[in-house]
């Protein structure tokens, strides 16, 4: 197989979470999520070691790193991305150079979300 350039990039559907009330104006247990018309143009690898151990010990468990290349942050952590039938959890966002030229993602995929 050969590689292009571009080739590895995925889209993820940037979807946020959203919490309804009850008639009593509480809120409802069960979350739900709407998209929000963002897309993330990004590379996805499994976690480093290292990396799943840092997140461990704030106890948030990743699965995934995905990075995209230029552009802002589109995603905060307790959005959901979608890829397909894939679902990610985003933990926590990383913005690299400090400068919006490669934002990082840590996700955990999810295979019970719909």
């Amino acid at each position: 197989m050969y590689f292009k350039n571009g080739r590895l990039f995925e889209k993820f559907l940037v979807e946020e979470k959203t919490q309804t009330l009850d008639k009593s104006g509480r809120p409802k247990t069960n979350f739900e999520f709407k998209a929000t018309g963002e897309i993330i143009r990004g590379v996805i690898a499994d976690a480093k070691a290292s990396e799943i151990e840092k997140w461990k010990e704030s106890q948030h468990l990743i699965t995934h790193t995905i990075l995209q290349k230029l552009g802002q942050i589109k995603a905060k952590p307790g959005d959901r991305l979608v890829n397909g039938s894939r679902f990610f959890y985003v933990i926590g966002v990383d913005d690299v150079a400090m400068r919006g030229y490669f934002i990082l993602y840590y996700v955990e995929e999810r295979n019970d979300a719909t």
